[in-house]
């Protein structure tokens, strides 16, 4: 299994060993810690007892920032390594500021997280920042599945419990720059800059699995170990919405059908059906290179039939005709599947004048050939 890094450590604490995965992770250099007890929260939590997490156990690792990560370790013993132990962290369960959030303006006092006010105020930002600048702007909203039956079952105070640790598990996933909210409750959001649907849904995806995998403790007894789990919806611009309210709006409706379809899952919103479409999709340029022919055509993308060996994440500016307007529209896009038979769906992440436009045109004149319907989030 791949790790995030590893350290050596003998019978007594003593760090003897720490790689260079284990410096990028905690901030550490080898040379601040090997020699020095692990414990004493220079790197870990009290004492650690690397025989007894043999499978995995979770530890707490003190980065040099102040930060705390709550992480997964294995340890194992090498051949002849008489009381050494190799501690691998396998994951990142989640992230926090040392010690308890400080109520400050703008901090939700409980987890730590952005309010509600804080969250509004910076999407307003980013928003007029990608409309300048035509970067693609994703917001991911997610509501814990049942949390009531948590408090009737376990008490208030452990649900509170699960929303901090929920805060950290959020902060591991998401890079610096993205913001993390808390607006109301168990609601959460998340501003993804720069990112279109197809990352915000690969990042709602980790998101929804951590938390499935994270195990959450009773305050009066820490062996009572229980799971949740996160419902989440995402919506993306420009393929979404032009302005912040909706933006949110077609997040949360896309959060309201996980929810309505059984709750644990992801879901993308999407404004209209994708609506069948064969046409020649070209390589823009100052010479056009044919890509290949589109199957179908949404808001939000296209599917490409096409024996171009491109790669998952590669942008390409594509350029292609549209029965109802006169010469190609101009798009940007992001390559977020491929098929082995050949082809690859494009999500639009840029457009060039008036061709946004177009594309609607063509879909609202063309709704009664939709393969969906109307209005309705698609599965991912």
């Amino acid at each position: 299994m791949a790790h995030a890094g590893s350290f050596l450590i003998d019978a007594k604490g003593t760090i003897v060993g720490f790689d260079g995965e284990m410096e990028k992770l905690t901030g550490w250099n080898a040379a601040d810690v090997v020699g020095r007890l692990a414990g004493a929260r220079l790197l870990v939590d009290g004492v650690f007892d690397p025989a007894t997490a043999n499978d995995s156990a979770e530890l707490a690792l003190f980065c040099r920032d102040g930060h705390v990560l709550d992480v997964e370790v294995s340890a194992s013993q090498g051949e002849g390594e008489v009381n050494r132990f190799t501690v691998s962290v396998l994951r990142v369960v989640s992230r926090a500021e040392a010690g308890r959030p400080a109520t400050v303006a703008g901090r939700d006092p409980l987890t730590g997280l952005a309010t509600r006010e804080t969250f509004l105020e910076r999407l307003g930002m980013e928003m007029r920042s990608a409309s300048t600048t035509g970067r693609p702007l994703a917001v991911v909203v997610a509501d814990v599945d049942h949390l009531r039956k948590v408090v009737d079952t376990h008490g208030r105070d452990a649900a509170s419990g699960v929303l901090r640790k929920l805060a950290g598990v959020l902060r591991a996933i998401v890079r610096d720059e993205d913001l993390v909210a808390r607006l109301e409750d168990d609601d959460f959001a998340v501003i993804l800059s720069g990112l279109g649907r197809g990352s915000a849904r690969q990042i709602a995806a980790r998101l929804r699995s951590n938390v499935e995998r994270t195990r959450f403790t009773a305050i009066w007894d820490a062996d009572m170990a229980f799971g949740v789990t996160l419902s989440l919806g995402a919506a993306s611009y420009p393929t979404d919405a032009d302005n912040e309210t909706d933006l949110m709006v077609r997040a949360h409706e896309a959060l309201n059908e996980a929810r309505a379809l059984g709750r644990n899952r992801v879901w993308c919103y999407t404004r209209r059906p994708r609506v069948p479409l064969r046409t020649p999709v070209y390589l823009d340029g100052s010479s056009p290179l044919l890509l290949g022919y589109s199957q179908d055509l949404s808001p939000s993308g296209l599917f490409v039939s096409t024996e171009a060996p491109i790669d998952i994440g590669m942008r390409c500016a594509l350029s292609f005709p549209l029965p109802t307007s006169q010469g190609n529209v101009h798009v940007i896009g992001r390559v977020v599947r491929t098929v082995p038979r050949g082809g690859m769906g494009v999500e639009f992440e840029r457009f060039g004048p008036q061709d946004r436009h177009a594309i609607e045109a063509y879909l609202y004149e063309n709704e009664s050939r939709t393969l969906r319907p109307e209005g309705r989030a698609f599965s991912v």
